[in-house]
């Protein structure tokens, strides 16, 4: 198990004038307010309706306590400018390894990195890569070796940004009640353990 010590991380500015400092940590309870802020601009995006799904603050709350961790991004004023949930599916039905055909010994060994988001004000920083660097450090990778995410296909940065960290789109389904996605896994066969038997699907 890694342990929890916070790191901090430097961003450029969209435009290179400035840099955003940003400790990188993981979510404590007093942290769930300014996560469901970020949240709602999310959800809010007129531009690109389905690309985000929300989701409700005791949601956020179960998976900072009990079912997964959250890590967000604190600028130097202390406001959370991300956030990043990280997910260990507790039944077949919200576990993205179905979709692979995973049998009950690679499901076992799921997380899902669930949902980021960025602030607008500090997106083109790579906050939401070094959310995900950190999450990854973070996990228990003797137990979570499979780790997957969904993508609307037509999100081509955050799709970029999984795929340069090693994440690889295996097919296209429809999830959350209809919506398009990629399914994109990211397998830690590095340290020793055996690579998912991955079925890939003919439906698209």
């Amino acid at each position: 198990m890694q342990n929890n010590q916070s790191i901090m991380q430097i961003s450029e500015n969209k435009d290179g004038s400035a840099k955003v400092l940003c400790r990188i940590r993981k979510a404590e309870m007093t942290d769930v307010d300014e996560i469901m802020a970020v949240m709602h601009e999310a959800k809010n995006d007129k531009e690109h309706p389905d690309w985000f799904v929300s989701d409700d603050e005791e949601y956020v709350r179960t998976h900072i306590e009990e079912q997964g961790f959250v890590i967000v991004a604190q600028t130097a004023d202390g406001s959370v400018a991300g956030f990043f949930l990280i997910k260990y599916p507790e039944n077949r039905e919200d576990n993205l390894g179905t979709y692979l055909d995973f049998d009950e010994e690679q499901l076992s060994h799921v997380a899902v990195m669930d949902s980021a988001v960025v602030c607008c004000a500090y997106r083109g920083n790579g906050l939401q890569g070094h959310m995900l660097e950190e999450a990854e450090r973070l996990l228990d990778t003797d137990q979570y070796y499979y780790l997957m995410c969904t993508i609307h296909p037509d999100n081509q940065f955050s799709r970029h940004n999984m795929e340069s960290h090693g994440y690889e789109v295996k097919r296209t389904a429809l999830c959350y009640g209809g919506l398009p996605r990629c399914i994109l896994l990211k397998e830690l066969t590095e340290s020793g353990k055996s690579p998912a038997q991955v079925v890939k699907s003919s439906k698209q």
